[in-house]
């Protein structure tokens, strides 16, 4: 049967838990600090999360964070690292998992995991663990007051289908339903209903006709006029019969009808005049004369010259015009919006390197005069092997601690995302010489001062001077 990776969790000497391949392994397996993870290391240095297994060309390879410690047997015999490395088996934190490799690897202080390759295999419980499984696997025997309560849950329930049974069988009545026709049904409704009538008596009104005046000349020009005023009428405050139907009718005399008057409107425009035709000085008027306006009456001015033409504006016009400007209905191009939160003088600005700068281009310009080359993350063209395994180092360094500056971003409790490009310039002995943090955008400055005093206090697992930029994001 083929052998199956399989990991083993221990903690301060005593097994915790496995790992195994197909079932917990898959193409990765990931640990840390996260409660979330099966396998959660309880260690204040340990990351949140560290992919600790992951698959690589058809084979398993184990990640190392730094300081780890490693021991390998090949066939039943110790090696170490110089012989893992002429062998291509282990490469910077990278060991590949070989079927005939087993070994141990400390991951913190009391926490360690066992590898090996091992056939599948079925767990056999020790006697000591079937006494103890044996003791809590069934459930215990109940006390009194246990007894008791089912006593008397069962009693009620007995009771309750007792009493159904006994209703249903004597207590229940029998309703009897009253035969009756649809005929005697209405006889009955007939006999119950009562008849309302309304009351139709005729309501009778009089009506006394005034007799009109006599036509006299100075009467017939004020009855003229009277009619005119009030069209349909018989007189100054006589009303006919039709007109009196109407009233009770809504107000509608049919005999209330006339022409329509003739009605005229005329339209006019108001201006003003700079200078009127005929002359210098201002003036306005109706008529054929030297006024402003033409016409059939008269107007004023001093003197008249043929030559002279109107100038006249429409008032509507200038009170309400604007200033002759124009906008621009396309955003100009080229232009970063800020979006800020809070207090905008205390925001870091964007893009240029927080804390002593002068310093900093100082020291940068050391490692440069010296040859100290700064290594990117991610970026491995012209290097050769040893400066691609320095640069691997790094990254796998930096990456254990990012998340102490995911947790400093949560702290903040920023309703933005943030990004930093940051290049550290480290000391031989693996302390952080200086840092140069530079923010991608407008944030808090206590935020900014609190990423760089993180990344100055980082430690460095290195062999000699370097400079490394990388970038980091978070939210």
């Amino acid at each position: 049967m083929a052998k199956i990776l399989s990991l083993r969790l221990n903690y301060k000497g005593k097994f915790l838990d496995y790992a195994k391949e197909g079932k917990e392994i898959k193409k990765s397996f990931t640990i840390g600090s996260n409660k979330f993870l099966q396998w959660q290391i309880l260690a204040p240095s340990f990351p949140d999360k560290h992919t600790f297994v992951h698959q690589k060309g058809g084979e398993y390879v184990l990640q190392m964070l730094p300081g780890s410690q490693l021991s390998v047997e090949k066939d039943g015999n110790a090696v170490d690292s110089n012989y893992l490395k002429q062998n291509n088996l282990l490469s910077g934190n990278q060991l590949v998992l070989k079927k005939d490799l087993k070994g141990t690897i400390v991951l913190a202080p009391d926490w360690d995991v066992q590898f090996e390759y091992r056939e599948p295999w079925v767990a056999v419980l020790t006697a000591e663990e079937k006494q103890i499984v044996a003791q809590y696997a069934r459930r215990a025997k109940p006390d009194a007051t246990t007894r008791f309560n089912r006593m008397i849950l069962w009693l009620i329930l007995i009771l309750a289908i007792v009493f159904v049974i006994l209703f249903d069988a004597v207590l229940k009545p029998d309703y009897v339903l009253e035969e009756e026709t649809v005929a005697q049904r209405l006889e009955n409704i007939k006999s119950e209903a009562q008849r309302v009538e309304a009351d139709l008596t005729p309501i009778t009104s009089s009506f006394v006709q005034e007799t009109p005046p006599e036509d006299t000349g100075e009467t017939a020009e004020t009855g003229q006029t009277a009619q005119q005023g009030s069209p349909g009428g018989t007189g100054s405050g006589a009303y006919s019969s039709s007109a009196l139907d109407a009233a009770f009718a809504g107000g509608f005399d049919a005999g209330a009808t006339g022409i329509a008057p003739s009605l005229k409107i005329v339209t006019v425009q108001e201006g003003f005049s700079a200078r009127r035709p005929g002359g210098s000085g201002g003036g306005g008027g109706t008529g054929t004369g030297g006024g402003a306006f033409g016409g059939t009456g008269t107007g004023a001015g001093s003197s008249f010259s043929a030559s002279s033409t109107p100038n006249f504006g429409d008032v509507g016009s200038v009170v309400t015009r604007g200033p002759s400007t124009a906008g621009h209905s396309e955003r100009p191009a080229g232009v970063v919006g800020t979006h800020i939160v809070g207090d905008a003088s205390a925001l870091a600005p964007s893009g240029k390197s927080w804390g002593d700068i002068v310093e900093q281009q100082r020291i940068a310009a050391d490692y440069k005069r010296r040859g100290i080359q700064t290594l990117k993350e991610g970026s491995v063209t012209g290097l050769d092997e040893a400066g691609i395994a320095r640069v691997t180092n790094l990254r796998d360094q930096v990456e254990a601690r990012k998340a102490q500056i995911d947790q400093a971003y949560r702290e903040a409790q920023l309703r933005q995302s943030v990004s930093f490009t940051i290049t550290l310039f480290i000391n031989a002995n693996g302390t952080v010489r200086e840092s140069m943090v530079i923010p991608a955008g407008a944030y808090p400055e206590s935020f900014v001062s609190r990423v760089k005093s993180i990344v100055d206090s980082w430690r460095f697992n290195v062999s000699q001077e370097e400079a490394y930029q990388f970038r980091v994001r978070a939210g």
